[in-house]
């Protein structure tokens, strides 16, 4: 024990370090924080950051500090188009790990439903309309929630998914039928351009 302790010593100055450039990333965090009073609007939420951020090199200690702060500035600045959309948009999340937890659940049933580990394949092919499969939704439910839905909706949005299978279909003859799929092209061409001259 006495040894791990002696040795945590000898590096208490990076550990100094790291929590001090840690909290600047505490701080930012804070400030995008959506729960405050009054509420924050975009304007005054990335004019708190823009200060923030150009007030961090002033709370360098070391040469570390700065790179550390440079790369941070240069990080919030790479991503600014879009950090204060949700301040402008009601009910949007500031984050998008909801979204993420939602996807990673998405290919957990797709794992389970094929046993494949890639389940790349289903995501690509079926988009969004994956997100409709419930897994734990019985066969009678799935007709009870299917009643409400109108034949033009269904109509529709079968139209969609015919499509975004063709897109997928087309992307794959051409990614791994490239031949055939230009060839086919080319015929298409042909045809069309002798029924012009007819």
């Amino acid at each position: 024990m006495i040894t791990t302790v002696d040795c945590r010593l000898s590096f208490t100055v990076e550990i100094t370090q790291i929590e001090r450039q840690q909290q600047w990333l505490i701080d930012l965090e804070r400030l995008f924080d959506p729960e405050q009073q009054p509420p924050p609007t975009r304007p005054l939420i990335s004019q708190a950051v823009d200060r923030y951020l150009r007030q961090l090199p002033n709370r360098c200690e070391d040469s570390v500090d700065h790179v550390v702060a440079a790369h941070i500035g240069k990080i919030f600045r790479s991503f600014w188009w879009g950090l204060f959309t949700c301040y402008d948009v009601d009910g949007l999340p500031r984050t998008n790990n909801d979204l993420e937890r939602f996807m990673r659940f998405l290919k957990s049933a797709q794992r389970r439903i094929s046993g494949r580990l890639n389940v790349h394949d289903p995501m690509i092919r079926y988009g969004p309309f994956l997100a409709f499969l419930d897994q734990q939704e019985t066969e009678a439910q799935l007709l009870e929630r299917l009643v409400h839905v109108s034949h033009e909706a269904f109509l529709h949005e079968r139209q969609a998914l015919e499509t975004s299978l063709l897109h997928e279909q087309k992307r794959h003859r051409f990614l791994y039928h490239r031949q055939d799929y230009l060839a086919d092209l080319e015929q298409q061409w042909a045809n069309i351009v002798n029924t012009q001259e007819s």
